[in-house]
């Protein structure tokens, strides 16, 4: 693969990367502002108990969750996305499906000759063997 080919493959990985973070991040952002700064103000601002707070918190708190799970699955995607398509682009242009058939029909072709010359000396050989049983035994 070229130099030119491979930079391209690895700016579509790093985007993909980028775009993820970048939606996850806002995720992230999202569940500490609705959840955690509510959470945190009603203890300390509002005087409310632990478990009122944690309960306020829940949604941000799995907002925040959702943000590091689309991070992770995107960055992962975008990687497998990304190599996937750069082997596929390799592999269709190194193996030419039409010049492995004509490879292997020559290939064919010089074992068969092979075979052709190795049963026509057979052949002979047992001519051979036909003509000398013709012929009547002679002790000396």
């Amino acid at each position: 693969m070229n130099a030119k080919r491979a930079f391209r493959w690895a700016g579509f990985a790093v985007l993909g990367s980028f775009v993820a973070a970048l939606v996850g991040l806002g995720l992230v952002g999202a569940g500490l502002t609705v959840g955690i700064i509510a959470g945190y103000q009603a203890v300390f601002q509002g005087g409310a108990s632990v478990s009122a707070a944690a309960s306020t918190a829940a949604p941000g708190l799995v907002l925040a969750f959702l943000g590091l799970v689309v991070w992770g699955f995107g960055t992962t995607a975008s990687f497998y996305w990304t190599l996937t398509g750069a082997i596929e682009e390799e592999m269709r242009e190194r193996f030419d499906s039409e010049m492995v058939k004509s490879e292997i029909l020559s290939v064919l072709d010089d074992r068969l000759a092979d075979m052709q010359m190795d049963v026509q000396s057979v052949n002979r050989s047992i001519r051979e063997l036909k003509e000398d049983a013709d012929e009547p035994f002679q002790y000396d």
